[in-house]
C-alpha cells in the first residue's frame, strides 16, 4: 500500500511538472486568442524554400519551391525541379491567383487565373500561412464575434454575418510548448448554404517568432502540406 502511495505521488509530481502553463490561462479565451494570433506577427516578409505535397486541381504533386510572402498578402512561389529549373510561377492575392508555367521543347506554355481558393486555401489565408502567422479572424469580426473554450480546452470563435461575407467559425486546438499554449490545429468553416470547411494542422514551431515550420490545410477541394527547408523573416 506504501508502495503504491508512492507510485502515485511520484506519478503526479511528473504529469504537474508536465503542465507548465496556468491553469486560468488554459481556460482564459482571452489569453488563448492571443496565443492563436502571435505566431509570425510583426514580420513583414518571409523567404525561402519549401517542400511542397498538393492534391488539387490547381496543382498535384511533390515539389520544392522558393517562396517570396509579404504582408501585404501577396505570395510568389517559383516551383523548380530537382536541376533548379523553374517549372511554374504561383502568384496569389487576396482575390485571385495566377499560375505560369513556361513552354519547353516538348510542350506549351500555359497560362491559368482563378479566384477563391487554390490547392483548397482559401486565398485569403494563403500569403499569411506562408509568412508563417495562423488563419484568425479580422478585428472587425472580432469585435462582435462569441468565444468560448470547450470541454477539450479548444478556443471556439464564430462571427456574424456581414456585407463582406456569411459568418465564420474558428476552432483552435492548442499544445504546451515553451511554457505556453501553441496552436497545433485549427478548423475552420465559413456558414450558410455555400459553406467550406479547411483543417489546419501546425507542426515545429520556430523560437521566435513561434512560427510553424510545418503546415498542411485539408478540405474537400484539395490538400496542400508545406514544409520549410530554409527561411528567413523580415521584421
Amino acid at each position: 500500500m506504501v508502495k503504491r502511495l508512492v507510485l502515485l505521488t511520484v506519478a503526479a509530481s511528473f504529469l504537474g511538472a508536465c503542465s507548465t502553463v496556468p491553469a486560468k490561462f488554459r481556460a482564459d479565451p482571452a489569453h488563448l486568442l492571443e496565443r492563436a494570433c502571435s505566431p509570425g506577427a510583426g514580420l513583414s516578409g518571409a523567404k525561402g524554400s519549401v517542400w511542397m505535397k498538393a492534391a488539387s486541381r490547381e496543382a498535384s504533386g511533390q515539389f520544392p519551391a522558393d517562396v517570396d510572402a509579404q504582408s501585404g498578402r501577396t505570395l510568389r512561389l517559383e516551383v523548380t525541379n530537382l536541376l533548379g529549373g523553374i517549372e511554374a510561377l504561383i502568384s496569389v492575392s487576396p482575390d485571385r491567383y495566377d499560375i505560369e508555367v513556361p513552354g519547353k521543347k516538348d510542350r506549351k506554355a500555359v497560362r491559368q487565373s482563378g479566384e477563391g481558393s487554390w490547392g483548397g486555401i482559401p486565398l485569403i489565408w494563403a500569403p499569411d500561412l506562408f509568412l508563417g502567422r495562423i488563419p484568425c479572424p479580422t478585428p472587425e469580426q472580432l469585435s462582435t464575434a462569441s468565444r468560448r473554450v470547450d470541454e477539450s480546452g479548444a478556443l471556439v470563435l464564430e462571427t456574424r454575418p456581414s456585407l463582406q461575407g456569411a459568418a465564420e467559425r474558428f476552432e483552435y486546438r492548442f499544445r504546451d510548448h515553451a511554457g505556453d499554449r501553441w496552436p497545433e490545429g485549427l478548423v475552420w468553416e465559413r456558414l450558410g448554404p455555400l459553406g467550406h470547411r479547411v483543417e489546419f494542422r501546425f507542426d515545429d514551431p520556430e523560437d521566435l517568432p513561434q512560427s510553424p515550420r510545418k503546415w498542411e490545410a485539408k478540405s474537400s477541394a484539395g490538400e496542400v502540406k508545406v514544409r520549410w527547408r530554409d527561411r528567413t523573416v523580415l521584421r
